[in-house]
Order: C-alpha cells, then sequence, then structure tokens
C-alpha cells in the first residue's frame, strides 16, 4: 500500500477544547462526521493519518462546514497526536486538529458507539445538511464494515447500523449523505435500510484502493457550501477517479445512489426472481442449470482464490442482463430502476456497471447457510430472498442428469506427478492450448497457480494462494500493458467475510510459503488437499519469472462448472 503523499507530522496539532458554554453555536452549511475505524489501515500504514493530513491541507474554510471525526479502533496511530487507548472526537478547523472529547476506550463494531457518535454530532455541531462518512474495510451485504483490532475484529453488520442510525434519531432528522470509504458497500441492501436514514449513499461496488477517498474534496463547500449531497457525491467520485487516474492498476468504482428511489430496485429484482422461481417450479423455462451458468458469468466483487472466496457480491444490472435472454420484461424494469436511482456513477471495469450490487450466492456456497440466515434476518424483498435459499439449494444437492452445459471455463494445469495417481499443481494458465513452449510463472523460483479474480478496462488481475508471515492471503498479481509479464501489486489477507482495503506490501525479511492444490486421480471420489511449501525468507524482493515446464511434469485442464465446481481431467 501507498501513501498518498509523505505524512509530514507539522501538520497536525493538538489543541484540546472543552464544550461550548456560550449557546448553541449558529448553524453551519455542513456538518460531516467522519466514523474512522484505523484497525490495521493504520497501525500497518498510516493510511488514516495519511487522509487526516488530506483534510487538513483540503484548505476548507470552517466556516462552510464542521468535520468532525471520531478516532478509533487501532493499536497504534502513526502520529504523536492520537492516542491508540481511547475513542477521542476531534474538529478540523481552519486546517488545524483540534481535540474535543474522549468516548473512552470503545469498540467502533459497537453499534452503540456509532449512535453515540452520531448523537453528539449533531447535537453539538449544527448545520443545514449533515453527512457521515464510515472509514475502514467493508464486506458488503453479509459481513458489513470494518475491523476493530483492540476488540477480536469487531465489526458493524448492516443490522447494526440499522440500529444505531434509528436509535440516533436519523429517522426524523436524515443525513444528506451516507458514505462508506470501504469496499464493497454500495448494495442494495444497505441502500434500502440506509433509505430511512439518508437521501443519498456514496460507496463503491468493488474493492478500493489502500488510499482510499482524496479528501480534498473537502475544499470544494468553499464554493458551493449549499450543494446538496448528491452534487458533492459527484464531487467526490470525481477527485477520487482523477486522483488514481486512467491508467491506474486499482480497482476503481464510486457511484451515487438517490435512497427516495431505490425501493423500486428491490421491488423489481423480487418480481425478477419470483417469475424465475416459478418457471422452474413450472420446467416451463430455463433450467436451473441455465440459471446457475448466467450466474457464472455475472459481474462478481470481491472475488479471491479458491482458498478465499466468500464474497459473492455482484453487480445487480449485469445479473439482470444475463437474465434478460430468458426473462427480458422484469430485466429491463430491473435496469430502469437501477438507472432513475443511480443518478452518477464510474468505474474502470471492463464490463459496464449500474453502481448497485447485491448478494447472489455462488462461491461462497461452503458457508451459505450461515449466510443466508444473515440475509433473511435483513428482511429484504421476499421473493428474493426466497429464490437466494432456493438458488443455494440447487447448488448444493445437485442431482445426476442434470444438463448437459460447456464449463464457463477452462484452463490448462500443468502437474508435478508425486505417486499413486496423485498430482500437485505447478501452473495454471488462461488457455486451452497445451504447446511444449509454454512458460509457467513462479515466484523466487518456486511455481504459483495464479487464479483470475478480477479484470478492468485495463488490467487483469490474479491471486496466488500462499502464507505470509504465518497468516493465510493471496499474493495479487496485475497483468497490463506496462507489466505485460506480471507485477506483484502486494499481499490481501484472509480477514474473513470483511475484504481488505488495498494490498499490503511485500518486503525484506517476509517468511513466505506458497500453497499449491493436491489431487487424487485413483478415488471414485476424487479428494484434494492444499500442500503447503518450504517457507522461504524474502532477502532481496519477491520476483515473478516466466520458465518452462521441467521434465516429467504433466499437463491437464481445469473446468470450471455452472455450479462453481470444478473437475480436472486426468494428466496426459
Amino acid at each position: 500500500m501507498q501513501h498518498k503523499k509523505r505524512f509530514i507530522l507539522v501538520f497536525i496539532a493538538i489543541l484540546a477544547i472543552g464544550l461550548c458554554t456560550a449557546g448553541r453555536p449558529a448553524p453551519k452549511p455542513y456538518t460531516i462526521l467522519i466514523y474512522m475505524n484505523g484497525s490495521d489501515l493504520e497501525s500497518d500504514f498510516g493510511a488514516a493519518t495519511t487522509d487526516l493530513v488530506e483534510m487538513l491541507d483540503s484548505g476548507l474554510d470552517s466556516r462552510n462546514a464542521n468535520i468532525v471525526i471520531l478516532t478509533g479502533g487501532t493499536y497504534r496511530w502513526q502520529n504523536d497526536v492520537i492516542p491508540a487507548g481511547d475513542c477521542v472526537i476531534w474538529e478540523i478547523k481552519d486546517g488545524w486538529l483540534y481535540e474535543v472529547t474522549s468516548m473512552g476506550n470503545v469498540s467502533m463494531g459497537d453499534p452503540t458507539t456509532l449512535r453515540d457518535f452520531i448523537v453528539y454530532g449533531m447535537d453539538n455541531y449544527p448545520a443545514d445538511r449533515f453527512g457521515l462518512i464510515m472509514w475502514d474495510h467493508g464486506g458488503g451485504s453479509i459481513a458489513g464494515f470494518g475491523h476493530d483490532e483492540k476488540f477480536n475484529d469487531d465489526s458493524l453488520t448492516l443490522h447494526d447500523m440499522w440500529l444505531a442510525f434509528e436509535e440516533s434519531g436519523l429517522r426524523n432528522s436524515k443525513l444528506e449523505f451516507l458514505g462508506f470509504d470501504a469496499c464493497l458497500m454500495a448494495t442494495i441492501e444497505m441502500a434500502v435500510l440506509a433509505s430511512d436514514y439518508a437521501y443519498v449513499l456514496i460507496a463503491s461496488e468493488d474493492l478500493e484502493p489502500g488510499d482510499g477517498w482524496d479528501y480534498t474534496f473537502l475544499g470544494a463547500l468553499n464554493t458551493k457550501p449549499q450543494m446538496n449531497g448528491i452534487t458533492l457525491g459527484k464531487t467526490i467520485v470525481d477527485s477520487f477517479m482523477d486522483f488514481y487516474g486512467p491508467d491506474s492498476d486499482e480497482l476503481l468504482s464510486l457511484s451515487v445512489t438517490d435512497l427516495t428511489r431505490v425501493q423500486p430496485v428491490m421491488d423489481t429484482m423480487g418480481e425478477l426472481m419470483a417469475v424465475a422461481s416459478n418457471r422452474l417450479k413450472s420446467q416451463n423455462g430455463p433450467s436451473f442449470h441455465q440459471l446457475a451458468q448466467k450466474r457464472g458469468v455475472t459481474k462478481t466483487f470481491g472475488e479471491g482464490s479458491p482458498r478465499d472466496n466468500y464474497s459473492d457480491m455482484v453487480d445487480i444490472g449485469d445479473m439482470a442482463r444475463h437474465l434478460a435472454e430468458y426473462f427480458p420484461h422484469e430485466a429491463r424494469a430491473v435496469q430502469r430502476a437501477l438507472h432513475r436511482c443511480v443518478v452518477y456513477n464510474r468505474h474502470n471495469s471492463d464490463v459496464d456497471l449500474y453502481g448497485l450490487a447485491t448478494f447472489y450466492i455462488y462461491g461462497g456456497k461452503s458457508e451459505g447457510t450461515h449466510s443466508l440466515r444473515i440475509y433473511s434476518d435483513l428482511e429484504m424483498d421476499a421473493n428474493y430472498t426466497a429464490y437466494l435459499h432456493h438458488f443455494f439449494n440447487g447448488l448444493v444437492n445437485r442431482r445426476s442428469g442434470r444438463d448437459i452445459i460447456p464449463p464457463i471455463q477452462s484452463e490448462l494445469v500443468l502437474w508435478q506427478p508425486l505417486n499413486n495417481n496423485i498430482y500437485r499443481m505447478a501452473g495454471l494458465l488462461q488457455t486451452a492450448a497445451p504447446a511444449d513452449d509454454l512458460l509457467w510463472p513462479q515466484l523466487n523460483g518456486r511455481p504459483i497457480s495464479m487464479y483470475s479474480v478480477a479484470t478492468t478496462a485495463r488490467n487483469r488481475l490474479y491471486a496466488v494462494p500462499a502464507e505470509i508471515n504465518g497468516r493465510d492471503g493471496d499474493i495479487m498479481i496485475v497483468f497490463n500493458r506496462c507489466y505485460p509479464q506480471g507485477h506483484i501489486r502486494g499481499v490481501r489477507y484472509f480477514d474473513g467475510h470483511v475484504i481488505q482495503k488495498g494490498y499490503d506490501p511485500i518486503e525484506p525479511g517476509d517468511k513466505i510459503a506458497i500453497y499449491a492444490l493436491e489431487w487424487d486421480f485413483s478415488r471414485d471420489t476424487i479428494e484434494k488437499n492444499w500442500h503447503k511449501g518450504d517457507v522461504f525468507t524474502v532477502t532481496d524482493g519477491l520476483r515473478l519469472t516466466w520458465s518452462v515446464a521441467r521434465e516429467g511434469y504433466r499437463l491437464g485442464y481445469r473446468h470450471t462448472g455452472a455450479y462453481r465446481d470444478v473437475e480436472y481431467t486426468q494428466p496426459f
């Protein structure tokens, strides 16, 4: 992870101030509350400190807005000002950071902490409009938001946030906007829950870079302090996209959603899936296997290697686009509702994104019972929820004699023979053409398998399962015009369902072991396991190289089917 700019401590000053005793101050055009759960983003990389510097450097005239920040959730702040022992409320005023009050050593994953911060900010910083920005990791509709390092990675589920919003009185005093500087939070489920408490949602469907938003957008309030949430949201989106630029190798997506128009999206999704369910029951229409194949090619966010692939968030518009072949009327209704609801949307995806995602069980079917229990508790559209349960049952209860459908993806595998018809994977290529002169990837001379996880208009991103310093994660590799042979972006650790924002750097002294799939072709029931290679220490960097296959290695195919099931052909 790279900082947006060098952290210069001199820009942060601490000046303690007490509560106002001269009566309630006059309202300003805006009060923006920032719930800054520092987590490992701050303790390891100082990302929160970097964003604080951006806020201080934004040039915002404090007559136009109150910027009120709650800090917490991390073992260590990478500055000499903010304490790690307490959650502290701060105010940014004319380029200076002032301490206001301590909330004590409380969890940022506790809804009462969020509730109390909202109440305090709205009571003590009156304004014509209020905004709330949630700063940390995100995991979409099932996992929710945030990791508090000090409280066993405590996080806020969507239900937790709903509870905080309800108890803070936002139903009667709506936020102008709710923003997530976090991954995967532009979801229909978050939008529906937030629609009673905010007018606008600003968030990303996809993973966010570690540097997150560009907070110099605050300076725009100097020229238009009365801008509404949609206009300010467009400013945030443009500053975000412009900061990284068109040639970035990051995954970029940020959208502005009008929450007053979000319910029709959920309603039309339910109508679409109600028709799908009825067709399945009547056997007059697409089979389950055909619907599963459509799910397999739908744009999915937050994917990782096979050892870490549970997010299951998809673009709603792309989901409807693929289902339009079978249900054109209902699918177009979903897309029309999205166009009315998502008022601004920029991204660098290789397919058109509509700005809102939804949970659609597939890759995480091994934890589907748990995930669907959480989803049902959200009380979204009954027809859509019922379809998810029906679809999940189809995924895990495959019948014999199912439709013969070509695999949705085929890849070439390089196998290392072991013994007794057991093979260890030594390479994986997205090609179906075997050849003697094929080159296979290695990291510091060790064979790896690269699993395709995401593409943009300019980049292809792959994950290599590994253990790094005793923690399981994926080593992320990007291919683009600048790096046609691949470039190591860093590590994305496994943090449960909440997806890491950005990548950790790989540094000298890091200890790495590569995971390789082992497959037993002699069993009637195919068995597999993951072999952890020898641990090696990075000395002068981690290098990606390419070489021909070793003598005696064999080729085969990896076919991914409509059920997200994987089959391997016998090595040849």
